[in-house]
Protein backbone atom coordinates (compact mmCIF):
# COMPACT_ATOMS: atom_id res chain seq x y z
CA UNK A 1 0.00 0.00 0.00
CA UNK A 2 1.60 3.30 -0.96
CA UNK A 3 0.45 6.11 2.11
CA UNK A 4 -1.55 9.21 0.18
CA UNK A 5 -0.11 13.08 1.76
CA UNK A 6 -1.39 15.67 0.71
CA UNK A 7 1.39 16.76 -1.72
CA UNK A 8 1.53 13.65 -3.30
CA UNK A 9 -2.45 13.72 -4.10
CA UNK A 10 -1.72 17.57 -5.58
CA UNK A 11 1.26 16.15 -7.67
CA UNK A 12 -1.20 13.44 -9.13
CA UNK A 13 -4.45 15.74 -9.33
CA UNK A 14 -5.81 16.07 -13.27
CA UNK A 15 -6.93 19.31 -14.23
CA UNK A 16 -9.24 21.67 -12.32
CA UNK A 17 -6.62 23.30 -10.52
CA UNK A 18 -6.93 27.42 -9.54
CA UNK A 19 -4.09 28.83 -11.60
CA UNK A 20 -4.88 32.63 -10.21
CA UNK A 21 -7.57 34.89 -9.19
CA UNK A 22 -8.28 38.33 -9.48
CA UNK A 23 -11.17 40.59 -7.84
CA UNK A 24 -12.22 43.81 -7.85
CA UNK A 25 -14.23 45.28 -4.68
CA UNK A 26 -16.75 47.77 -5.06
CA UNK A 27 -17.90 49.55 -1.37
CA UNK A 28 -19.38 53.05 -2.48
CA UNK A 29 -22.68 53.72 -4.17
CA UNK A 30 -23.31 53.53 -8.17
CA UNK A 31 -26.66 55.36 -9.91
CA UNK A 32 -28.14 55.24 -13.08
CA UNK A 33 -31.09 57.05 -14.55
CA UNK A 34 -29.83 55.36 -17.96
CA UNK A 35 -32.37 53.18 -20.58
CA UNK A 36 -30.97 50.17 -22.02
CA UNK A 37 -28.15 48.47 -20.62
CA UNK A 38 -25.19 50.40 -18.80
CA UNK A 39 -21.80 49.35 -17.31
CA UNK A 40 -21.48 49.50 -13.38
CA UNK A 41 -18.50 52.14 -13.14
CA UNK A 42 -15.47 50.48 -11.04
CA UNK A 43 -17.23 46.61 -11.41
CA UNK A 44 -14.98 44.72 -13.76
CA UNK A 45 -11.56 42.92 -13.18
CA UNK A 46 -8.99 41.33 -16.41
CA UNK A 47 -7.44 38.71 -16.55
CA UNK A 48 -4.58 36.66 -18.70
CA UNK A 49 -5.55 32.56 -18.71
CA UNK A 50 -1.88 30.87 -18.90
CA UNK A 51 -3.39 28.34 -21.82
CA UNK A 52 -6.28 28.73 -24.71
CA UNK A 53 -7.31 25.05 -22.45
CA UNK A 54 -8.28 27.35 -18.96
CA UNK A 55 -11.62 27.89 -18.16
CA UNK A 56 -12.64 31.20 -16.28
CA UNK A 57 -14.80 30.75 -13.18
CA UNK A 58 -16.77 34.29 -12.99
CA UNK A 59 -18.50 35.03 -9.35
CA UNK A 60 -20.26 38.49 -9.18
CA UNK A 61 -22.02 39.49 -6.30
CA UNK A 62 -24.37 42.95 -6.04
CA UNK A 63 -25.93 44.75 -3.62
CA UNK A 64 -28.94 46.15 -5.97
CA UNK A 65 -31.52 49.31 -5.01
CA UNK A 66 -33.99 51.06 -7.29
CA UNK A 67 -36.25 54.24 -6.43
CA UNK A 68 -39.30 53.08 -7.27
CA UNK A 69 -41.81 51.91 -4.70
CA UNK A 70 -44.57 50.45 -6.24
CA UNK A 71 -43.29 48.16 -9.46
CA UNK A 72 -39.58 48.34 -10.89
CA UNK A 73 -37.74 45.66 -13.09
CA UNK A 74 -34.18 46.00 -12.44
CA UNK A 75 -31.21 43.30 -14.04
CA UNK A 76 -27.87 42.98 -15.00
CA UNK A 77 -25.40 40.89 -17.10
CA UNK A 78 -22.25 39.86 -16.77
CA UNK A 79 -19.63 40.22 -20.16
CA UNK A 80 -16.48 38.91 -21.30
CA UNK A 81 -15.39 42.12 -23.13
CA UNK A 82 -18.29 42.58 -25.23
CA UNK A 83 -20.01 39.28 -25.44
CA UNK A 84 -22.32 38.41 -22.93
CA UNK A 85 -21.98 35.36 -21.01
CA UNK A 86 -24.42 33.01 -18.60
CA UNK A 87 -27.10 34.99 -19.90
CA UNK A 88 -30.87 33.91 -20.34
CA UNK A 89 -32.01 33.17 -24.24
CA UNK A 90 -35.81 32.72 -23.56
CA UNK A 91 -36.82 36.70 -23.34
CA UNK A 92 -36.19 40.03 -24.43
CA UNK A 93 -34.16 41.61 -22.18
CA UNK A 94 -31.67 38.76 -21.44
CA UNK A 95 -30.49 39.09 -18.21
CA UNK A 96 -27.75 37.25 -15.87
CA UNK A 97 -29.94 38.37 -12.91
CA UNK A 98 -32.36 40.69 -11.57
CA UNK A 99 -35.62 40.95 -9.87
CA UNK A 100 -38.76 43.14 -9.38
CA UNK A 101 -40.36 45.36 -6.96
CA UNK A 102 -43.60 45.21 -6.84
CA UNK A 103 -45.67 47.02 -3.65
CA UNK A 104 -43.16 47.20 -1.12
CA UNK A 105 -40.73 50.29 0.57
CA UNK A 106 -37.86 47.97 0.93
CA UNK A 107 -36.16 49.12 -2.12
CA UNK A 108 -32.93 46.79 -2.18
CA UNK A 109 -31.90 43.42 -2.03
CA UNK A 110 -28.35 41.94 -1.16
CA UNK A 111 -26.75 38.80 -2.13
CA UNK A 112 -27.66 38.75 -6.33
CA UNK A 113 -25.14 36.20 -7.01
CA UNK A 114 -24.32 34.80 -10.32
CA UNK A 115 -21.91 32.05 -11.18
CA UNK A 116 -20.46 30.87 -14.82
CA UNK A 117 -17.85 28.94 -15.85
CA UNK A 118 -16.94 30.73 -19.09
CA UNK A 119 -15.02 29.00 -22.23
CA UNK A 120 -12.96 31.82 -23.44
CA UNK A 121 -10.25 29.80 -25.56
CA UNK A 122 -7.67 32.54 -25.12
CA UNK A 123 -4.32 33.52 -23.16
CA UNK A 124 -4.95 37.17 -24.13
CA UNK A 125 -5.86 39.64 -21.58
CA UNK A 126 -9.65 39.55 -20.94
CA UNK A 127 -12.09 41.83 -18.90
CA UNK A 128 -15.18 40.61 -17.29
CA UNK A 129 -17.68 43.63 -16.66
CA UNK A 130 -20.97 43.89 -14.64
CA UNK A 131 -23.59 45.83 -16.66
CA UNK A 132 -27.27 46.72 -15.16
CA UNK A 133 -29.91 47.94 -16.43
CA UNK A 134 -33.87 49.31 -15.28
CA UNK A 135 -37.47 49.05 -16.94
CA UNK A 136 -38.78 52.16 -15.83
CA UNK A 137 -37.84 55.21 -17.83
CA UNK A 138 -38.53 57.74 -14.72
CA UNK A 139 -36.82 55.51 -11.88
CA UNK A 140 -33.45 55.42 -10.75
CA UNK A 141 -30.93 51.74 -10.71
CA UNK A 142 -28.57 51.69 -7.47
CA UNK A 143 -25.60 49.75 -6.86
CA UNK A 144 -25.08 49.75 -3.29
CA UNK A 145 -26.96 51.48 -1.39
CA UNK A 146 -31.46 50.98 -1.37
CA UNK A 147 -33.52 53.73 -2.78
CA UNK A 148 -35.52 55.29 0.06
CA UNK A 149 -32.33 57.29 1.16
CA UNK A 150 -28.63 56.18 1.79
CA UNK A 151 -29.16 54.53 5.31
CA UNK A 152 -28.61 50.88 4.32
CA UNK A 153 -26.29 50.14 2.04
CA UNK A 154 -24.06 46.85 0.95
CA UNK A 155 -21.14 46.01 -1.27
CA UNK A 156 -20.23 44.56 -4.44
CA UNK A 157 -17.99 42.36 -6.45
CA UNK A 158 -16.51 40.53 -9.42
CA UNK A 159 -13.98 37.89 -8.92
CA UNK A 160 -12.52 35.36 -11.70
CA UNK A 161 -10.67 32.42 -11.36
CA UNK A 162 -8.34 30.48 -13.84
CA UNK A 163 -9.52 26.92 -13.69
CA UNK A 164 -6.82 24.74 -15.54
CA UNK A 165 -7.20 22.05 -17.74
Amino acid sequence: LKKMTVSNLVANAGGGKIGQVVSTFKADAFSSTADGFFDITGLSVSITPSATSSKVLVISDLALGSSNFDSFNIGFKVLRGSTNIGISTAGSSNFSGGFNFYGSDTTYAFGNAKVFLDSPSSTSSLTYKVQGTKQDSNGTFYLNRKGAGTGQGGASSITVMEVLA
